[in-house]
């Protein structure tokens, strides 16, 4: 596994944590950018990416995208530290693997 792969691994299992943790600040009625159902989807998509990246049975890069960079950037705060990081791992798994 390259040292790019292993990298994105572990920036995309720190960044499902956060979504986690995330989903439990909603469900405690914390406001904050994205819905419970939002996050849900986010976490499910990226361990989806993250299962890909683990087996290298990656897309062809025509073929990667993100529905998530949608809720970011369509309805989230354009300053969300959280929706910054989103549209990093998104930009990394579409253009860089």
């Amino acid at each position: 596994m390259s040292n790019q792969l292993a990298g994105f691994i572990r920036d995309a299992e720190e960044i499902i944590s956060e979504v986690e943790n995330e989903i439990l600040n909603r469900k405690k009625g914390k406001p904050g950018d994205g819905s419970v159902q939002q996050l849900e989807f986010i976490r499910e998509e990226l361990n989806q990416i993250k299962s890909f990246a683990l087996t290298n049975s990656l897309p062809p890069r025509a073929n990667r995208y993100t529905s998530f960079s949608r809720y970011v950037v369509d309805e989230w705060d354009t300053n969300s530290i959280l929706g910054q990081r989103l549209c990093e791992v998104a930009s990394i798994y579409k253009r860089k693997l």
